[in-house]
């Protein structure tokens, strides 16, 4: 919840999904995303936030991925290119950063 709550305070426009499935569902459905913030654990869904970023990136080249957690680190090759993973909890200063860097790459 406080991920979404700096974005939205710093202006981005934001939408939220409940899980991975639902994410690219959103994805599929507005092609004006830019950035995809997940976790690597999501409570429902058929993927992981590392197999997300993976999807994301096969479809969507154009879009940049932050995977935040406090619990998992990626292992080797589990961060597609175009990927950033930040180490919960983030401060709001390191995730506006973060997201504004990925926008840059896009």
């Amino acid at each position: 919840m406080m991920l979404v709550d700096v974005l939205d305070d710093a202006g981005f426009k934001v939408m939220e999904a409940a899980h991975a499935d639902e994410a690219l569902n959103i994805l599929a459905a507005a092609p004006d995303v830019q950035v995809v913030v997940t976790d690597v654990e999501m409570p429902r869904g058929s993927i992981n936030g590392f197999e997300l970023a993976r999807r994301v990136r096969e479809d969507r080249q154009d879009i940049g991925v932050l995977i935040a957690s406090g619990r998992v680190a990626p292992a080797p090759g589990d961060l597609p290119e175009g990927t950033y993973f930040a180490e919960k909890p983030v401060r709001p200063e390191r995730l506006l950063e973060l997201v504004r860097a990925l926008l840059l790459q896009g």
